[in-house]
């Protein structure tokens, strides 16, 4: 378990936000057998990957360490989900009640 982003977390979380996988009970079990498959092996390649790019930068020394061009793409990508919204927004004003504007 990952930051407490388990299998059995986080098919509580979704049971509780309503959401079921077609063609399966909506119960906690259920689900968390599925995500027991997929969560630990999504973990590990997240890991290897953020690991692998740390890593490759550092060796090939560009501008700036592995670790900060990690934290300069993700700041980068929350701008654009923010634009995003935004323009979204914009042009659709029902969706201000959605993201609660």
């Amino acid at each position: 378990e990952v930051g407490g982003l388990g299998p059995s977390t986080v098919a509580k979380q979704l049971i509780d936000a309503g959401m079921q996988i077609p063609g399966y009970r909506r119960s906690d079990k259920a689900v968390e057998t599925i995500l027991k498959r997929y969560i630990p092996p999504v973990t590990v390649l997240g890991g290897i990957i953020v690991g692998l790019i740390a890593g490759l930068s550092d060796f090939l020394g560009v501008f700036g360490s592995g670790i900060g061009i990690l934290l300069t793409v993700g700041i980068i990508y929350q701008y654009y989900e923010i634009l995003l919204r935004e323009r979204a927004a914009e042009m659709y004003p029902a969706f201000r009640r959605i993201f609660g504007e």
